[in-house]
C-alpha cells in the first residue's frame, strides 16, 4: 500500500517489487502443497480471489500521463483514502478470520475442513496464494495502465529512453 498512496511514478521497480517479493517468500512459506482431497481447488480459489482483489484495487487508482511532468516520462498514479481503506478492510478481514479460526470458531472450521476433505495446510496456502496473487495482479494491471497512459501521451512529449550520441 505504501508504494501506491499519493502521487507516484509507475516505474519498473514499482511494478516488479511484488514479483520479487513473491519469489523471495515462496520457498519460505510454501514448504508443502497438499494435493489430496479438495486442497488443490481451495488453493486455486485462493489464488483466484487474490487476482480479483488485486485487479479491483484499480477502481480506486487514477493512472495517467502528465505532460508537465519532467521526470523520466513514466506514467503517474494517484491513490488516496478510498484505496487505503479498501486494503485496510481486506487486511482486517484476513486477520479477523485467522484469529477467529483459531480462537472463536475453531471447531466449525475443523468440521468444514473435514467435511470437504481439506487440510489446514491447504487453507494456509490458499491465504498465501491469495496474498501473493493480489499483489501480482495489482502490479500487472498497474503496468498495463501505465503503458496505456504513456502511449496516449503525444509523441513529441515521450522520452525516447535511448542514449544520445555525443
Amino acid at each position: 500500500m505504501e508504494a501506491d498512496l499519493g502521487r507516484r511514478e509507475v516505474d519498473w521497480y514499482r511494478v516488479a517489487r511484488p514479483l520479487l517479493g513473491a519469489i523471495a517468500v515462496a520457498p519460505l512459506s510454501l514448504t508443502v502443497v497438499p494435493t489430496g482431497g479438495n486442497n488443490l481447488a481451495l488453493q486455486a480459489l485462493g489464488a483466484g480471489v487474490g487476482v480479483v482483489l488485486g485487479c479491483a484495487c484499480h477502481l480506486f487508482v487514477l493512472v495517467r500521463s502528465d505532460p508537465t511532468e519532467r521526470k523520466s516520462g513514466w506514467a503517474l498514479s494517484r491513490a488516496g483514502f478510498a484505496y487505503a481503506a479498501r486494503w485496510a478492510i481486506i487486511f482486517a478481514a484476513g486477520l479477523g478470520f485467522a484469529y477467529g479460526s483459531q480462537h472463536v470458531f475453531a471447531a466449525s472450521v475443523g468440521r468444514i475442513l473435514a467435511t470437504h476433505q481439506l487440510g489446514a495446510t491447504g487453507l494456509t496456502n490458499a491465504w498465501s496464494f491469495m496474498a501473493r496473487s493480489s499483489g501480482l495482479a495489482r502490479s500487472a494491471v498497474l503496468a498495463g495502465r501505465g503503458v496505456a497512459a504513456h502511449a496516449q501521451r503525444p509523441a513529441h512529449q515521450r522520452p525516447t529512453h535511448q542514449l544520445q550520441e555525443a
